[in-house]
């Protein structure tokens, strides 16, 4: 028997930065559930590059990461 990994996606937010600044145009945050789990991925928008990936049975634990990324890249006023 074949066992597949569910995902849903949470929350996607996209966070613009300033290239010359950051070194790229954005990244896409996302609070994702996988399977049991939780994950927290953070992806350069022009390169694809993975600069975050954070797994966690804990959704407390998941959504408290993702805030403090939003935080820390200035998306503060996002909801």
């Amino acid at each position: 028997m074949t066992q597949t990994s569910h995902e849903e996606v949470l929350e996607s937010i996209f966070v613009e930065m300033d290239p010359v600044l950051h070194g790229f145009a954005g990244v896409l945050v996302e609070l994702l559930r996988v399977g049991e789990g939780y994950a927290v991925l953070e992806t350069a928008a022009g390169s694809g590059d993975r600069l975050l990936d954070f797994f966690s049975e804990s959704e407390a634990l998941a959504r408290a990461l993702l805030d403090a990324e939003l935080r820390g890249s200035g998306a503060a006023c996002i909801p």
